[in-house]
């Protein structure tokens, strides 16, 4: 997996869990103390989606993940608009 595939999946995974540590990081993706940190880098200073607490993990700052609300289909009473 290269860089940015690893990147998309944390990003996934910050959007999910709000937070997740460093040593979950690099135990879910097996990653060396360098590729947590060019991780941060990305995440923190360049794409500003999340900010690091304490030194110890990632926390979520991202725009909130939102499901559109389903689109309302006209009532069969109504004729369709024309």
């Amino acid at each position: 997996m290269d860089f940015y595939e690893v990147l998309d999946q944390v990003v996934a995974l910050l959007q999910r869990q709000g937070r997740v540590s460093y040593r979950a990081l690099k135990r879910q993706f097996a990653l060396d103390d360098e590729y947590v940190e060019d991780l941060k880098a990305e995440l923190i200073e360049v794409k500003e989606l999340a900010m690091d607490k304490d030194g110890k993990m990632l926390v979520w700052r991202g725009a909130e993940v939102t499901t559109p609300p389903p689109s309302r289909a006209p009532s069969p009473s109504q004729p369709p608009a024309k």
